[in-house]
This record gives C-alpha cells, sequence and structure tokens, in this order.
C-alpha cells in the first residue's frame, strides 16, 4: 500500500526538485476530460500490462459495465486517446512489454497522427523485456483523412 506522499510531487521533494514541478493530473482515458481537443503537450503513463491481474475496462454509461480488455486493445485506445488530446508536436511517452524472441520494431503499435522518435530496451531477462517508446504528434485527422499540419 502506499504512503500519502508516495507520489510525483513527493518523488520531486525527494530528489530536490520541487521548485521544478508545476503539478500532474492522473487520469482514466476511457473517462471524458475536462474538454475535447488538444490539451496536452506530453501524457507520460506506465499503463496496466494485464501481467499481474487481468485489466478491466470501464464504460462511461451510468451501468458501469466491465469487461476483459486486451493488451493491443489498451494500446490502440492509449495512442487513440493521445492524438485526440496532444497539441502538434506533443509526446507520447510509455512503458510497451515484450517477449524478446519475438519483438520486432515492426508490431510495435501504430497511429498515422503519431511518430515514433526513441524505441528503447529495458531488459528483464533472456525472455521478456520492456520498451519505452515516445512518440511525437505530427498532424491531426480531420474526419478519418490525413492532413499535415506542420513539419516540426
Amino acid at each position: 500500500r502506499y504512503q500519502p506522499d508516495q507520489n510525483i510531487e513527493g518523488n520531486m521533494i525527494s530528489y530536490g526538485l520541487d521548485n521544478l514541478y508545476l503539478g500532474s493530473h492522473s487520469a482514466d482515458f476511457s473517462k471524458p476530460l475536462l474538454r475535447e481537443g488538444p490539451l496536452f503537450d506530453v501524457i507520460l503513463t506506465d499503463p496496466p500490462y494485464g501481467v499481474r491481474e487481468a485489466s478491466l475496462k470501464v464504460g462511461n454509461k451510468s451501468d458501469v459495465q466491465q469487461s476483459q480488455s486486451t493488451l493491443s486493445e489498451q494500446f490502440l485506445e492509449l495512442l487513440n486517446f493521445a492524438a485526440r488530446v496532444l497539441v502538434v508536436g506533443g509526446r507520447l511517452v510509455y512503458w510497451l512489454p515484450v517477449i524478446r524472441d519475438i519483438y520486432s520494431s515492426s508490431s510495435l503499435p501504430q497511429h498515422p497522427s503519431l511518430q515514433l522518435k526513441y524505441n528503447c530496451e529495458q531488459i528483464f531477462s533472456r525472455k521478456s523485456s520492456r520498451r519505452l517508446l515516445v512518440m511525437i504528434k505530427r498532424e491531426i485527422l480531420v474526419r478519418g483523412t490525413r492532413r499535415l499540419l506542420r513539419e516540426i
């Protein structure tokens, strides 16, 4: 169980960086945000993988429905969410679990509005690792059509 000071602000204080801490917003991307449209410069997340426990998908209906959510669905939802709420040039930073024997960069999650900038591996064992992926929002999709806004 986490203590009340075990959070982002507590970490910044412990490293003597609290003067640089502006704040954070914790959210569940399956629920409505404060407002629609580009809102964030950065999304930094370590999504639940369902490795230790089954992940649940919570709907927005009043009779909250829960259903199993596959790993690929979770990352598809994350990329779609980031494409909607990141400003152009904004970054999505997240961890992706991989099985090292079958890993291929061609199997990484992709979105037409997001370009992969960095792909760094953290090895756990000969069989498993996770990858820190950094994606940059390059364009906005307009009614299913790609429209390049600007080159960054």
